[in-house]
């Protein structure tokens, strides 16, 4: 099966493919034989989960659960993972109910929609990296981002926006990298369950690992780190908040209980109400006792509020009686009495209370109240005064979600180009310059970028015309050069200034009228000078004999 070792797991050294596989699952901190041989003392988190945790029914003697703690204590691996949360089934059953409520499910959508864009081009992001690599190196790079991509099913602009969705929901994400028959080539992925994976590091050659099903037979799998992307949301927040939609959960049930409450005593208090005094003085207390119980029992109301579809029921059936009559017997009065009964409650048109709760959730939420304004909040000032600090906190609040969401095509990539160009593997600079610029059409991004390069620009300009030398023949000459200012000040990436270059070469080769065709030749490398303008318009024909005058 492709993707999948045998029983033995991906110990065995015949294949040696395979130990290219092995070799690029030491990622970040270099767990080998070396530090796990010399290691004395018991790290934190070993004391923690390591030699006495026993997943999955499995031994207590078993050696592999102290490795899985060391993993934890790679660079790369400080996050949460499901299998170590006993109760994290239930929980992700509960976070998914949370998650389908229409204030969370709101929420949710507001928070996706910001992280996830698409362009003109069906592209939610694009391949970055930010250091200096060879040309031929950095095409390829776009190219392998490319194919990975078309692979995950993340041009249907709808997958990627689930993954991100469900991620805020579970906490975690898994998949399986599938290579091909010679693995040389990534060429799908397959979603796993994160309960499934518990990691750990093999004892034999120091690289880490993944056991699925662990303990659990036929089922049991031994994957290298190379063939596992996980996902955790810890890693964005606190280790004891492993959902978003935990953040959630209070705060809404809070608010829940006070809309529940108001509800229930609108209901209550809806029907008309008329009260019967009838005199009971010729009967014996128990002969009372017993017309009161009847009393009771015919006219006792059971309301019930449904907190999923909102439905109310009375005595079980869906529909409340538009008006109550209560028969009541005395004992002192000698004929009957009828009267109306009203109750005091709250003031319903009174929206504080209720208010105060919303105004939690959406604090918990991290989404800026403006967000939350039907009539008008959603708008910007197009200036820098009209920029809330809550927008701030909100972009970097997304930024940080997406900097964990992009490991779900950052791994694959960089596992890819290592494969490609095996010298890329030792490369550290490589692996932490590899990343992904995603598509924002935030309006506050933009007039903030805006206003931000605006001020760029000034800084620039002041630099080139108020710093400067003069020649011995006293010609006053800039300083620093425009293109150095440029580079170190524009706030540029290395792909606008060589889109920039190529700009500035066409629309040389067009005001010097070479044909829309020989430019394209010309800007895919070839000789300029195997090439001839296009003679201007107007233009007199050559005389020639001109050479000869």
């Amino acid at each position: 099966m492709a993707g999948f070792t045998d029983r033995r797991g991906p110990l065995s050294t015949g294949n040696p493919v395979r130990k290219i596989l092995k070799d690029l699952s030491t990622l970040g901190m270099a767990y080998d034989d070396m530090i796990i041989r010399n290691s004395r003392a018991v790290g934190f988190t070993e004391n923690q989960m390591g030699y006495s945790f026993n997943p999955m029914g499995s031994d207590s003697d078993d050696m592999y659960s102290a490795f899985a703690a060391l993993s934890l204590t790679d660079t790369t691996m400080k996050k949460n993972i499901s299998i170590f949360d006993r109760d994290y089934e239930r929980k992700r059953d509960q976070l998914r109910e949370y998650a389908v409520q229409d204030e969370i499910e709101d929420i949710l959508d507001v928070i996706t929609d910001e992280a996830i864009v698409f362009d003109e081009s069906n592209f939610m992001a694009y391949a970055h990296f930010n250091g200096h690599i060879a040309n031929s190196i950095e095409d390829e790079i776009g190219d392998v981002y490319n194919n990975l991509y078309n692979y995950f099913g993340f041009n249907d602009s709808v997958q990627p926006w689930n993954y991100f969705r469900k991620f805020l929901v579970d906490g975690f994400l898994a998949f399986e990298i599938v290579y091909n028959d010679k693995q040389t080539e990534i060429i799908g992925f397959k979603e796993l369950d994160p309960i499934s994976l518990m990691p750990g590091i093999d004892t034999d050659t120091g690289k880490k690992q993944w056991v699925q099903y662990k303990g659990e037979g036929a089922k049991e799998r031994k994957l290298w780190d190379s063939q596992i992307i996980y996902l955790s949301y810890s890693q964005v927040n606190s280790p004891m908040r492993i959902s978003y939609v935990e953040r959630l959960i209070r705060s809404f049930n809070l608010l829940r209980i006070m809309e529940t409450t108001r509800i229930i005593w609108a209901v209550s208090n809806s029907s008309f109400k008329t009260q019967f005094i009838i005199p009971v003085g010729g009967k014996s207390k128990t002969r009372a006792k017993q017309s009161l119980a009847q009393l009771m029992n015919s006219y006792r109301e059971v309301v019930d509020f449904n907190q999923e579809s909102g439905e109310i029921q009375t005595n079980g059936k869906p529909m409340m009686p538009f008006n109550k009559e209560y028969w009541l017997p005395s004992k002192d009065g000698e004929s009957p009495e009828i009267s109306t009964i009203g109750g005091d409650g709250p003031d319903l048109g009174d929206t504080e209370s209720l208010k105060y709760f919303a105004d939690r959730l959406k604090l918990a939420s991290k989404i800026p109240f403006s967000r939350f304004d039907k009539e008008g909040g959603n708008t910007y000032d197009m200036d820098a005064s009209g920029m809330l600090r809550d927008e701030i906190k909100f972009s970097k609040f997304v930024d940080r979600l997406r900097s964990i969401f992009q490991e779900i095509l950052v791994k694959p990539m960089y596992l890819q180009m290592c494969i490609n160009h095996p010298e890329l593997t030792n490369d550290i600079s490589f692996k932490s310059g590899l990343g992904l610029n995603f598509v924002k059409d935030n309006v506050f991004e933009e007039m903030k970028e805006m206003e931000l390069q605006t001020k760029r620009v000034d800084f620039i300009g002041n630099l080139k015309t108020q710093l400067s030398t003069m020649t011995a023949e006293m010609e006053e000459i800039p300083y620093f050069d425009l293109g150095f200012l440029v580079k170190r000040y524009g706030g540029f990436t290395r792909e606008d200034l060589k889109a920039n270059a190529r700009a500035k070469e066409r629309a040389d080769l067009e005001n010097e009228k070479y044909s829309e065709e020989d430019i394209e030749k010309i800007l895919l490398g070839a000789d300029k000078a195997d090439f001839k303008p296009e003679k201007a318009e107007g233009a007199a024909d050559e005389d020639p004999l001109a050479d000869l005058w």
